[in-house]
């Protein structure tokens, strides 16, 4: 569906201009001639973005916008100008809340991107709207999600270690919470993240590695991918190989942005350490730090390689599901460049075992 865009001016050549362009640029345009024509306009249609002329008899751009921000504040606004005094620009920034003023004659790419970045902003907006009234329809599956959870780290805890029979308080419920909001973002991110933890967790403990740090990977597995709930629905809802480059950086960022939201707590250190490295690449050209090797915390090494069979054999880095057997030779083609070798031994002895055991 089309973005409408109200343009508002009271030079009849500069509305013509405005919206024979933004048409052109597969927008809905709407027109003004005054503040007062624009206020009536809004009361009675839906706008998504409003771009005003500073100088207008009666009400100036300012003015306009300030009144649009107190009865709409969904729309954004933008402020085009043509007076080079900055304490304008300044009054329609403090008054009006602009979302960013352009001087004229204005460059049209520059315009449309505004626009677009702006109608973007409107997006997250909404999405957080949404996960917010999201999180009381779900409240009644989200306790059944915790006291899962609850019993499936109680679980893990008796099987690693006698001496921690189980975690404290805080620690449970900073894994609740940060997992609970995994599924209130999306459901299959969640089963991804519990499939990623238990071929984690495996893994480690054929690597043969002591039971707390099983215990860290199969956390670190579990919670590996919470920088995502930052992600917009079109990032996360694509396909990795068909972002577009303008979408990469976003992506790659989630690993950091994970490692932001554990690492300040109790008993959560390494555990962010290893969602922060979980894609790195052996030969030194994964992110975000670039480690090369053994420098790549071994958490990360085999969470990179679950994940790595998760999303192949869910056709979520593919262009279909692969089989098992196809996973597996994938990430085989790939050692040394993208996964470490002796981990990869490891959870293809995992995968065989599972196989010959069903």
């Amino acid at each position: 569906m089309k973005s409408t865009v109200l343009c508002v001016d009271d030079e009849p050549n500069i509305l013509a201009a405005l919206r024979r362009m933004l048409s052109l640029n597969n927008f809905k345009v709407l027109t003004a001639d005054s503040g007062k024509t624009a206020l009536e306009l809004l009361a009675s249609t839906s706008v998504d973005v409003v771009i005003s002329d500073m100088h207008m008899p009666e009400m100036n751009g300012a003015q306009l916008l300030e009144a649009v921000k107190d009865r709409h504040p969904d729309a954004m606004r933008i402020l085009l100008t043509g007076n080079a005094d900055i304490s304008s620009a300044i009054a329609a920034v403090n008054q009006g809340g602009i979302y960013r003023y352009l001087t004229k004659p204005w460059v049209d790419a520059e315009l449309v991107a505004t626009i677009e970045s702006s109608l973007e902003l409107i997006a997250l907006k909404k999405d957080r709207t949404r996960l917010t009234a999201l999180t009381e329809e779900q409240n009644v599956k989200l306790n059944d999600l915790v006291l899962n959870l609850e019993e499936k780290v109680k679980e893990r805890t008796t099987e690693l270690t006698e001496s921690n029979q189980k975690l404290r308080d805080s620690y449970i419920a900073s894994i609740k919470a940060f997992s609970g909001l995994l599924g209130m973002r999306d459901e299959q991110l969640l089963t991804h993240s519990r499939n990623v933890a238990e071929l984690s967790f495996k893994t480690a403990r054929a690597a043969g590695l002591d039971k707390e740090q099983c215990q860290e990977i199969y956390i670190a597995g579990l919670l590996h991918d919470i920088g995502k709930i930052s992600l917009s629905d079109r990032i996360l809802r694509a396909k990795v190989f068909e972002l577009p480059i303008s979408d990469v950086h976003s992506y790659e960022n989630h690993a950091a942005l994970g490692e932001s939201c554990l690492k300040n707590l109790d008993d959560m250190k390494t555990v962010s350490l290893i969602i922060r490295a979980h894609h790195e690449h052996f030969n030194g050209q994964g992110f975000p730090d670039k480690l090369v090797g053994n420098a790549i915390p071994v958490g990360g090494r085999i969470v990179a390689i679950a994940e790595a069979y998760e999303e192949l054999t869910t056709g979520e880095f593919s262009t279909r599901p692969k089989s098992s057997e196809e996973a597996i030779a994938v990430i085989t083609k790939a050692v040394s460049i993208y996964f470490c070798p002796v981990m990869v031994g490891h959870f293809v002895n995992v995968i065989t075992a599972t196989a010959a055991a069903h």
